[in-house]
């Protein structure tokens, strides 16, 4: 049994496969009819440098094979950081608003949790980490006419939990939240700009367990983040 908060290890609870579906139905429609693909003026795309702070509230419930409820853990406030790249294409409506598509094709990688000593009889360390991998937004861009812009996103990801000596958990599954960032874009020459970008991120909660009589439940809520951002954008 786990002893501790094993943040990462929660993280695989398949919630978003509806949403999943609507956000790539949509990029279809954006970027592949003939009605947005036809003028290549109005198409932009760029690839992103990120640093994000990330974190969330974890609470362990260990159970008995009866059923019965042994002890509660509770750990909040529980972050790491880490730098990614991101790309992304838009299609601009008009001046003002523009619809994107980002994609990030490296995992976001947390550190490993290291229980020393709690598994077994108390005496093979538990380590356990996830990656969360092709995260994806679909978002709508205003800006302003000197430069200043405003974003709402949906974001979906998927989760992939690796352990040792931590028990067998359900399948790696996928989730869902929004996105809001404001930037500053500055136009330079030949249809280059350049981004500065902040971006709040705030994802659903998740829950899994152990599958065994003897039960483990973990349950992550809160779950959000703040992302720097700079980004080089290419227009046609």
């Amino acid at each position: 049994m786990l002893k501790n908060p094993l943040i990462y290890i929660s993280l695989i609870l398949n919630k978003g496969t509806i949403m999943k579906k609507i956000l790539a139905t949509l990029a279809a429609v954006v970027f592949s009819t003939s009605t947005f693909a036809a003028d290549l003026s109005q198409m932009s795309i760029g690839i992103t440098g990120n640093y994000g702070l990330y974190g969330a509230d974890g609470k362990e419930e260990n159970t008995d094979s009866s059923g019965t409820l042994e002890r509660t853990t509770k750990k909040d406030g529980a972050a790491f950081i880490e730098s990614y790249a991101s790309i992304f294409a838009e299609y601009s409506v008009n001046d003002q608003v523009s619809i994107g598509l980002s994609f990030t094709p490296e995992a976001i990688e947390t550190p490993q949790n290291v229980n020393s000593g709690e598994g077994g009889s108390n005496t093979t360390d538990i380590k356990v980490k996830a990656e969360f991998e092709e995260l994806t937004t679909l978002y709508v861009l205003a800006k302003s006419d000197i430069g200043v812009y405003g974003k709402f996103g949906v974001s979906t990801m998927n989760i992939d939990v690796s352990s040792e000596n931590a028990g067998t958990y359900s399948d790696p599954g996928s989730n869902t939240g929004i996105e809001l960032a404001l930037g500053y874009e500055h136009e330079a020459a030949d249809g280059v700009s350049v981004r500065a970008e902040l971006a709040y991120h705030d994802f659903d909660d998740v829950s899994a367990n152990n599958g065994q009589t003897d039960k483990n439940t973990i349950t992550i809520t809160n779950m959000r983040g703040a992302t720097g951002r700079i980004s080089l954008v290419k227009s046609f």
